[in-house]
């Protein structure tokens, strides 16, 4: 048996890319490495937005995915842009923000697998009915968009893998080393997905005061945005301190585990290297403290 995750998408690592770029480098640069690349949807118009898709194609032939947090989308583009899902035959169609029953079928019979982002079982259990092919559990922790809910990734993984043990299931955020791909792994989930670890490498091409908060952060220097969708971000005495005046971006709690910006293909090589190393040193642990209590 094969990993659901790999073994759906067709990539070699279960490491999904998050809707943190809306052109096509980085999302090829990941994909050639062997995770799913990703381009964000919302916001480019439906002829630009053809366009990367194309360029993406001429930069690799593995497969990607595109993103679309529903809300964020403009309506008057958002038929047109699903309907291009097919004609572009992109392979995965990322979701959030928004119901999973509208557009899944229709991205599923034009061939495209669906996977939803959601906050919580609640949501799960809709995104299961929906049909979705798989979900991504963003918990607390995440840089992304998470509602009103502040559920952990301890328990949210948790909580889903229970109540849908077939269902294949990544963890979006919390995750920027080997041991955390590791831990999630044993929480349940089949893979993970990366945004603020991604943006804090060579080919995301980050703005400098970007990449200076995600080096700068510590556990308590990021917070939820205000609003319906509540992003994480940086406190502003985290940018007072470091730049000198109070920006904001969007950055997960996972920001104060990074300190360096890395090619992809060396993050992609450490995670997957650190995490084996981390389950060898987990299952010895276990054998020893089970072998002591015999």
């Amino acid at each position: 048996m094969g990993n659901a995750i790999c073994d759906l998408f067709g990539v070699r690592y279960p490491i999904v890319m998050g809707a943190i770029s809306q052109t096509p480098e980085l999302a090829a640069a990941i994909s050639n490495a062997g995770g799913l690349g990703c381009i964000a949807g919302a916001i480019a118009p439906p002829d630009l937005l053809r366009s990367r898709i194309r360029q993406l194609k001429e930069l690799t032939d593995k497969p990607f995915s595109l993103n679309f947090p529903i809300a964020l989308t403009p309506e008057k583009d958002i038929q047109a842009k699903m309907e291009m899902m097919g004609e572009e035959g992109v392979p995965v169609v990322i979701t959030s923000a928004g119901s999973p029953r509208v557009w899944t079928k229709m991205l599923q019979d034009r061939g495209s697998k669906v996977a939803h982002v959601l906050p919580t079982l609640m949501h799960a259990r809709k995104a299961v009915e929906a049909g979705v092919d798989a979900i991504i559990a963003e918990p607390a922790e995440s840089g992304g968009y998470r509602g009103d809910h502040e559920v952990s990734m301890m328990v949210l993984i948790r909580a889903i893998r229970r109540a849908f043990p077939e269902t294949p299931l990544v963890a979006a955020g919390a995750v920027a080393d080997g041991p955390g791909f590791a831990a999630v792994i044993a929480l349940g989930a089949d893979g993970v997905q990366l945004g603020t670890r991604f943006i804090a490498t060579l080919e995301a091409n980050a703005p400098e005061h970007v990449r200076k908060l995600i080096l700068a952060a510590t556990d308590i220097s990021t917070m939820s945005a205000e609003g319906r969708i509540k992003p994480r971000i940086n406190r502003p005495e985290l940018a007072e301190e470091v730049l000198g005046e109070r920006k904001q971006t969007q950055m997960g709690q996972v920001s104060a585990i990074i300190d360096s910006i890395e090619p992809v293909e060396k993050v992609i090589r450490e995670m997957v290297e650190g995490a084996a190393e981390a389950s060898r040193r987990l299952a010895h642990n276990i054998e020893v403290f089970q072998g002591a209590a015999v």
